[in-house]
């Protein structure tokens, strides 16, 4: 009996603590980015996204690393994107961040029932499919990696909605590389920021077959990495090698071959 009033109480607890973070937290992010933004150069070169979600566009299904999840709620906010989040503690006030920056917001990405996530990604999609001109970006590392490695699933979901594939990157001048497995980015203020879209890159016909998949996904995987170390590139005046670490092995961009990327001054 004293044990489960103990487990009562804590469950209390953490329920109320869930709710001071969901009406705390998102404020705190919102005003720190705003901070950030508000005293960096902003370099923007992500009108690709703009020009799939214009009248001549069909949308889009953006290729994002786990690194820049951080930063993409605030940076994406302009587009009103449509995502996932999960149903735990965790992803109530993920969720209430999300909608604070304009996100339209489906609950069970993380759902330990395999039924429950396969009904919200089945009622994910068919949103998508509903409207005109779908803005959705996928974490295509997962949520516990490898870094770096594609998986197949930002191929599967435009293959549902029949949506081209652009690939994103953010990276800034002024960083923490946290401590966690993707080395999520934390922008400092006073800084030079990057935000930077690929695109389109058009579903091949008979992408259902193995081979023809296999061989786009390696294409999309590669022109990710590629924007990545652009973005590195574009930056720093010399792409400091523990960047590339996590990269493929034997990877090395297309750019080496080409005059280098204009230097943004310090």
């Amino acid at each position: 009996m004293e044990n489960k009033k103990k487990l009562e109480w804590h469950r209390y607890i953490n329920k109320g603590l869930v709710q001071l973070a969901k009406y705390t937290v998102p404020y705190v992010y919102f005003a720190y980015f705003w901070f950030v933004w508000a005293t960096s150069k902003i370099i923007d070169l992500s009108s690709p996204l703009d020009e799939a979600l214009s009248e001549h566009g069909r949308g889009f299904v953006g290729a994002v690393w786990h690194q820049d999840v951080l930063c993409v709620p605030w940076v994406y906010k302009r587009l009103r994107p449509q995502t996932i989040a999960s149903v735990g503690d965790s992803g109530e006030v993920i969720t209430r961040l999300l909608e604070l920056c304009n996100y339209t917001v489906f609950r069970g990405g993380s759902s330990k029932r395999e039924s429950r996530r396969k009904k919200v990604l089945a009622e994910f999609i068919d949103h998508l499919r509903k409207l005109e001109r779908p803005a959705v970006g996928i974490t295509v590392d997962g949520s516990s990696g490898p870094a770096y490695r594609m998986k197949t699933g930002i191929i599967v979901m435009a293959m549902k909605i029949q949506t081209p594939v652009y690939v994103v990157r953010i990276w800034c001048k002024r960083r923490i590389l946290l401590r966690t497995w993707d080395r999520m980015v934390f922008p400092l203020p006073f800084n030079k920021i990057v935000i930077m879209a690929e695109g389109p890159f058009e579903l091949p016909d008979d992408l259902e077959q193995k081979e023809v998949f296999k061989g786009f996904h390696r294409y999309v995987e590669n022109q990710l990495l590629e924007t990545t170390y652009k973005c590195f590139n574009l930056l720093d005046r010399s792409v400091d090698e523990r960047l590339l670490a996590r990269f493929p092995e034997g990877w090395e961009p297309a750019s080496q071959s080409k005059d280098p990327s204009p230097k943004v001054g310090n």
